[in-house]
């Protein structure tokens, strides 16, 4: 024969004290590690806004000396200037070398050092060569 318990058994009504505290840990977990990776977030903009202005000059200064004539290098450099984009100064030193194996080859150089800055300094390096209207090679 079955007896009935001495205490009927309740239905559970809410949350334990224990339920509550292992919650809370975690949420503290959790909410202290995106704090952390918010913290770091925002000291890297800073940084991120610096590269990407450098990256804008450096793309700038390539593409303007990319479509430079070959004969207008000589107009251009050597010379020292400075070039504002945004809120940056940068110091501009543009030179060229003529090459050695021949007139028709210039190895220009532009290095450009921010203002304020001197301790990153970015070059680009082109060599140019001079194309000629007809050639002996492509006579029919």
């Amino acid at each position: 024969m079955l007896t009935s318990p001495k205490f009927p058994v309740r239905a559970r009504r809410g949350v334990s004290l224990i339920e509550i505290i292992v919650a809370m840990t975690l949420l503290a977990f959790v909410i202290g590690s995106l704090s952390v990776l918010s913290a770091k977030s925002a000291r890297r903009g800073p940084q991120l806004d610096i590269g990407s202005a450098r990256t804008f000059v450096l793309m700038q200064q390539a593409n303007r000396f990319a479509v430079l004539p070959y004969d207008s290098i000589v107009v251009y450099a050597p010379r020292i200037d400075t070039v504002i984009t945004g809120r940056f100064k940068y110091l501009r030193r543009v030179t060229y070398t003529q090459s050695t194996t021949g007139s028709e080859y210039k190895t220009v150089k532009v290095l450009l050092l921010q203002v304020g800055d001197t301790t990153r300094k970015d070059s680009l390096i082109f060599v140019r060569s001079k194309t000629y209207a007809s050639s002996p090679l492509f006579q029919q």
